[in-house]
Parts: structure tokens; C-alpha cells; sequence
């Protein structure tokens, strides 16, 4: 039973927005006596919040946890903490409506001599963009670093800088129309989202209504996306 059950969910605020409406929907159709905490994810890797209940679920781009518990499930070990895969993310550069280089096609070289805006849950200036850059023997000037999405749109809507934000997530900013997005002028890796839960809480019914909610509200989020009409982004 759900009944009086209460989770916490750790987890960014651009993906918040994207999964909690559709999340709360379910919520009161199958569940209404259960109540969920949302709380800010500071991490990418919150196996320390898991192990000690801080939180019940973390759901965010984990690319170092995920490769770790994949090893350790292909040398048949029984791993502390299981994953599933949500949804794949495609990041954008964003910029204020009437930027400069909104003008033309960007190119790596305008994006590196341009001003960053980094979102950064630790506040350290270098994400996966600064890693793709490095590779290439390539570096950008990152001014400031802001630890939630929403707050690096309304910045760069009405300064110099650029950010680069979840394609998703520009069009529940509300201030959309103030923003131009464009491809990233270099390869990154793909952007995996994925729930991240204690092994302890696997069997756990009311813990499997959450996640099973939680991955039918990211597909729901998706497929309402994907039957408007995507924002255009030029070359």
C-alpha cells in the first residue's frame, strides 16, 4: 500500500519541470495519500543521499555512477544501487533574442571567444562541454556559474552571455520568446537521464509505484513534446 507513504525526490529543476506535472497527475489518480518532497539534486553522484535516506530517488545525468554500477553488474557482483534509463537529454546554446551572435551560424570559434554562463551543482567553472572542448585542445570563458537552469535562462535573456540549457526545459521557462537557441558547434557525449534508487528499496511496493510513476511521467513529458511543434534552432 501507498497510503500515508512519503518520498523524497532529488532531483535538478529543469528536470522537475519536465516530469512533476505528469508526476502529481498520477499521484492523484492512484495515490493520493502519498506526499513527495522534491528537493534540489547537488550532485552527480548522490549515492551518499541513497545510502543515507536522505532521499528515496535521485534522477538526473549521472555518467560516472552509471558506468561503475555497470561494471560492477558485469563482474556479477551484486550492486548497492540500481538504475533505469529515462530519457536521453539534447543540450542547446542559448542566448538573449537580439545577441550578436544570433545573427549567424555559430561557429566553435564565436563559442569560445564568447562569455559562459555554467549551470554547476558544485559551483566548479568546467561541465561536459569544457571536457569536449579540452579534447579538441579547445577552451571557453566561463564568468559565472549558477546552480539551477531557470536561473541561467532569465540571466542570459537579457545579457552577453551564453548558456547551454536542456532543449526541453527553454520551452517551460515562460520567457521562451526572448531566447534564441543554437546547436553546440562541437560533438558531447550523449546526455542519459536516469533514476538512481538503494538496492534496499527495490522490492519495496510503494517505492515501485514511484518509479514506475516517475518513468511513465517522463514518457508522458516526452510524447506531449513531441507532438507540438519543436522550437527552431539554426546551424
Amino acid at each position: 500500500s501507498t497510503a500515508g507513504k512519503a518520498f523524497v525526490l532529488a532531483m535538478a529543476d529543469a528536470t522537475a519541470a519536465k516530469l512533476v506535472p505528469g508526476l502529481v497527475d498520477l499521484l492523484e489518480k492512484e495515490a493520493p495519500g502519498v506526499n513527495l518532497r522534491v528537493v534540489p539534486l547537488t550532485t552527480r553522484d548522490p549515492r551518499e543521499l541513497l545510502e543515507s535516506g536522505s532521499a528515496d530517488l535521485a534522477v538526473g545525468h549521472f555518467p560516472g555512477v552509471i558506468a561503475e554500477l555497470t561494471a560492477i553488474h558485469l563482474q556479477e557482483h551484486t550492486p548497492r544501487f540500481l538504475h533505469q534509463r529515462l530519457y536521453d537529454g539534447e543540450y542547446v546554446v542559448v542566448m538573449r533574442r537580439d545577441h550578436p551572435l544570433a545573427a549567424a551560424p555559430l561557429t566553435l570559434d564565436a563559442y569560445c571567444a564568447a562569455r559562459h554562463l555554467l549551470v554547476s551543482f558544485s559551483g566548479r567553472p568546467f561541465g561536459f562541454v569544457d571536457e569536449a572542448l579540452s579534447a579538441m585542445s579547445r577552451q571557453r570563458r566561463v564568468v559565472i556559474t549558477v546552480n539551477q537552469f531557470f536561473t541561467a535562462g532569465r540571466v542570459v535573456a537579457s545579457t552577453d552571455l551564453l548558456t547551454v540549457l536542456p532543449r526541453h526545459f527553454v520551452e517551460v521557462t515562460g520567457i521562451e520568446s526572448a531566447l534564441t537557441l543554437r546547436e553546440l558547434p562541437l560533438p558531447v557525449p550523449a546526455v542519459h537521464v536516469d533514476a538512481l534508487w538503494h538496492r534496499q528499496s527495490a522490492h519495496n511496493g510503494a517505492h515501485r509505484w514511484l518509479r514506475q510513476a516517475v518513468e511513465r511521467a517522463a514518457r508522458r513529458g516526452f510524447a506531449d513534446a513531441a507532438a507540438d511543434a519543436a522550437p527552431t534552432i539554426a546551424p
